[in-house]
């Protein structure tokens, strides 16, 4: 079961839904929301932005370049450690 993208309305606090979204770039979609209190109305456009990797990707888009969260990071460079320490061992 999936969860839909849901926002409070800053003017009556009533949870709003998206209504459409539109793909700007690989990592950027405007995501237009709708207020569910009749008695208010309120829509507006909000910016969903991709901002760091938390997994990279089995199959990684090269037009697609994130910062690597920290512990990403982390493990990365663990990995990579382990793997020099096992290279040099069998050497």
């Amino acid at each position: 079961m999936s969860r839909q993208l849901t926002m409070q309305c800053g003017h009556c606090r009533h949870v709003a839904n998206v209504r459409s979204s539109r793909e700007m770039t690989a990592t950027y979609r405007e995501v237009t929301f709708r207020c569910t209190n009749d008695m208010c109305g309120h829509s507006w456009v909000a910016d969903l932005i991709a901002v760091r990797t938390t997994s990279p990707s089995a199959c990684p888009n090269p037009d697609v370049q994130l910062p690597f969260a920290r512990n990403v990071l982390i493990r990365t460079i663990v990995h990579q450690m382990e793997l020099a320490l096992m290279d040099a061992a069998n050497d």
